[in-house]
Parts: C-alpha cells; sequence; structure tokens
C-alpha cells in the first residue's frame, strides 16, 4: 500500500535516506527534497511512502523540473532491506511516475551518479524502465559522471 508522506513520517524517511546513503557523497539531495515534499512544496518535491503492515518500508521522492513542461523528474527512492526482497521500491518508482504522469508529465528523468555505490539504484531505475540518454563526465568529482536516465510514461487508460 503507497500512500503520501505525512510530517509524522519525518523522522522514519530520514533514517531510510541517510541509511540508503551512509558513507557516500550524496545524502544532501535527497534531504533537500524530503525537506521541501514535508514542507508542501509539491511541484518541486512530492514523497509517497510505502507501507507494510501499516508500517513505513520505503519512500519515493519525485517531483517536476522547475521551467520545463511535462518533464518529471526522480529524486530518489529508499527502502528498507525486506522492502527490497518484495519489489517495494519498483512499487514506489512506478507510483510516482503514475502521479507524474496523472500530472501531465510526458517523460520522467532521474540524474543519478555512475559510482559504484549507487549500483542498486541504477539496476532499480532500470527495471523500471528507465535508459540512458546523457552522460556528463566528472560531474560530480573526477572520474564519477551523472548519467541522466530517461523513461516515457504509460500513456494514460
Amino acid at each position: 500500500m503507497f500512500r503520501p508522506a505525512t510530517e509524522a513520517d519525518r523522522a522514519t524517511l530520514r533514517a531510510f535516506i541517510e541509511h540508503d546513503v551512509a558513507g557516500t557523497p550524496y545524502a544532501e539531495v535527497p534531504l533537500y527534497f524530503l525537506r521541501l515534499a514535508l514542507e508542501g512544496r509539491a511541484a518541486d518535491s512530492r514523497a509517497v511512502v510505502a507501507l507494510r503492515a501499516g508500517e513505513p518500508v520505503g519512500c519515493a521522492l519525485y517531483g517536476e523540473v522547475a521551467g520545463t513542461v511535462g518533464t518529471g523528474r526522480m529524486h530518489f527512492i529508499a527502502v528498507t532491506a525486506s522492502a527490497r526482497l518484495l519489489a517495494v521500491g519498483a512499487g514506489l518508482c512506478e507510483a510516482a511516475v503514475a502521479d507524474l504522469a496523472a500530472r501531465g508529465a510526458r517523460l520522467v528523468i532521474a540524474e543519478v551518479p555512475d559510482d559504484p555505490v549507487l549500483v542498486s539504484g541504477r539496476a532499480l531505475l532500470a527495471k523500471c524502465g528507465f535508459v540512458e540518454e546523457a552522460r556528463i563526465a566528472d560531474y560530480y568529482r573526477d572520474g564519477v559522471a551523472m548519467l541522466v536516465l530517461r523513461r516515457a510514461p504509460a500513456a494514460p487508460a
């Protein structure tokens, strides 16, 4: 089951994000988008929570790309280890893409570091239909490119 995140979820979702990016230089951006989502800045960021037995087991952060028409962006997906075994991450991704499509998104992008510590996140996005559109060498630091991944949402029924 998925539902929009609320202020009551802040500490739990923050812990999910911090766990997933522990030991990496990438924590600041998803925490920023979590803050925006919980402040109600829906165009910039929204958060959806996955529940299992009534308890949060993951979240997806996503929003619209400023200055564009019909472009959404996946900011971050975090799930517990047990939820990964149940494909909760893919469900969160699909829920976020469906919400973006319902709001008029014609495409959804994800900008991710091509860093080995994030290989599971890139694998999740690939499983969800994101393909590499562009690569910007040495974007995050020497040797770590930014990958721009793209996916077209399913046509509304």
